[in-house]
């Protein structure tokens, strides 16, 4: 027999399956790596003692993985083969992106090898004592031929099983995974979703939006910038809002966001990959790429999202992206919704107010009364602490306080001299017929107090029931006051207006008889009646005998 140089091993593994290893190991077998053309990769060997290392490192033995390795690659499951007797190898194929990578192997070696002409050749080749590696071999007891198929399908179904295994703890991780990204963006919806309300102010809610996604993306900061163009942004309009720490100087940073506004082209998520080209300071290499989200609604621009610099070092990544777009499509619909709102209270204030000019203008005198009553009801409803929500129902239901006198004959209304007992009935019926037109529309209902009961007095002797004191509903109590203040300081058919001194001289005399006391003092305390006195010379003039021609022959 020719002698050969023994085949130099690693203890590396190439197919990482540890576990498979480790169970090898456990049950003292060699376990080979090759490739496909049966070139030994790596080698885990038992700690018997046996000489089956010396077996596997020979020359003789890497020779017969490669005449096998060509045969192996046309079956499914190579079945185990004797290399010699006594020494089989039991071919475990390797799929990897599902191709075959190569094999595990298996090596057994059984008492039949004692007597076989091979070990002779192996053991000259290694510089071992034959009788010593027969004894060896011998005290090891490995099993005899007739187990070697029960090893191989053992060893299969266990590589099975943990590849399967493995391939399994692969899908859970890539599902927990992709279940973390969908939890993120379900909360940062639910967050926003939650915040959505057409109440809700828009400045606020866009800030507090901004500032939950630049935390969720980790991100070092955050732009939103609005829309320059869209009218019915209102306030809104050409605004830029920051979360976290502004890279640069923010009127660089709002220039930039209206450049992206109305230039961007995409539709979607994007990245601005060379910022130093856009020649910002503080914009530089340090910021890394910036994630763009237009905020869109119906193919119409309303604002841009824009951010950079990941806390953790990172890149941005698609699940950025994902989450970017979830909240730029709330924020859109938002948007939408807050300018349809406006739409519709600039609509209702709009027909309030013609309703109520309409009814002004049946006495030229009391022309813009309504509207002047509203806003003092309003000063003194802030005066007063009154939340915002319910100063701004007081100046409604004062707006349309007067709105039952569109049931009374004008004679009756315009009339210089005293007014006859029924005329005076009819005028006090006012209240009553205003309630049976505001209870009509279900969002005015909450107003009806203050139009019931604005002619009711503090010490009961008012109309249209009599009650007095805190008995009064609030509105009621409010508009009393403004009313009067308004009737006091503008001139009638049937006197002049009062000097402002007068008039507060008045005021003060009547707290606690006909006006709420506490109201009547927050009053003369704390309304500055500039804005007022304003509106009442336009009023004046707006209803001056030479401009009523001119704008009757306009």
């Amino acid at each position: 027999m020719q002698t050969t140089q023994p085949v130099q091993l690693s203890q590396e593994t190439r197919f990482g399956t540890p576990p498979f290893v480790q169970r090898c190991q456990a049950l003292g077998i060699t376990l080979l790596t090759i490739d496909c053309e049966g070139r030994i990769l790596s080698a885990q060997s038992r700690n018997s003692g046996a000489m089956d290392p010396d077996v596997v490192g020979s020359a003789l033995f890497a020779g017969s993985l490669r005449r096998l390795a060509p045969i192996w690659a046309g079956r499914e499951a190579p079945e185990p083969v004797a290399l010699w007797p006594g020494c089989w190898a039991l071919p475990i194929p390797v799929q990897r992106r599902r191709q075959r990578a190569g094999y595990y192997v298996a090596v057994l070696v059984t008492r039949e090898m004692v007597e076989t002409e091979q070990i002779q050749v192996i053991c000259e080749a290694a510089g071992i004592d034959l009788r010593a590696a027969r004894s060896r071999v011998e005290a090891h007891l490995p099993p005899g031929a007739a187990a070697v198929d029960q090893w191989a399908a053992m060893l299969r179904w266990m590589h099975g099983d943990l590849a399967s295994l493995d391939q399994q703890t692969h899908e859970v991780d890539d599902l927990t995974r992709q279940l973390g990204e969908v939890y993120e963006e379900l909360s940062l919806v639910y967050k926003l979703s939650a915040r959505m309300s057409v109440t809700h102010d828009p400045l606020s809610f866009l800030q507090e939006a901004l500032t939950e996604l630049q935390q969720v993306l980790g991100l070092r900061w955050a732009a939103l910038r609005l829309s320059d163009d869209e009218l019915r942004l209102h306030g809104l309009r050409g605004r830029t809002l920051i979360a976290g720490h502004c890279p640069c100087d923010l009127d660089d940073l709002g220039r930039l966001g209206a450049g992206l506004v109305t230039d961007c082209e995409t539709s979607g998520a994007a990245q601005i990959q060379q910022v130093c080209a856009l020649g910002i300071p503080g914009l530089g290499p340090a910021n890394g790429t910036i994630l763009l989200v237009p905020v869109s609604r119906d193919k119409q621009r309303l604002a841009i999202f824009f951010g950079g610099q990941k806390t953790d070092g990172t890149a941005l990544s698609s699940v950025d992206s994902k989450l970017a777009t979830a909240a730029a499509q709330n924020m859109a619909i938002f948007i939408e919704n807050a300018m349809l709102y406006d739409d519709m209270e600039d609509m209702f204030m709009g027909t309030l107010h013609a309703l109520v000019s309409s009814i002004d203008a049946k006495d030229s005198y009391t022309f813009g009364h309504s509207e002047r009553v509203a806003w003092l009801s309003r000063e003194i409803a802030r005066a007063a602490g009154l939340d915002t929500r319910t100063v701004e129902r007081v100046y409604l239901s004062a707006l349309v306080h007067d709105v039952g006198k569109i049931g009374v004959p004008e004679s009756v209304l315009t009339k210089a001299g005293r007014l006859t007992p029924a005329e005076f009935a009819m005028v006090k019926a006012h209240p009553e017929l205003g309630v049976k037109i505001v209870e009509r529309i279900p969002q005015m209902r909450d107003l009806i107090p203050g139009v019931l009961h604005h002619h009711e007095k503090y010490n009961g002797g008012g109309y249209p029931y009599g009650l007095s004191g805190v008995d009064i509903p609030l509105f009621g109590r409010i508009i009393c006051l403004a009313d009067s203040f308004d009737a006091m300081s503008s001139s009638r058919t049937y006197r002049s207006a009062m000097p402002v001194e007068e008039v507060f001289q008045e005021l003060a005399r009547c707290s606690g008889s006909q006006f709420d006391p506490e109201l009547a003092h927050a009053f003369m305390k704390n309304v500055d009646l500039a804005r007022y006195y304003a509106m009442l010379a336009d009023h004046q003039d707006h209803r001056s005998p030479l401009n009523q021609v001119m704008r009757l022959t306009a």
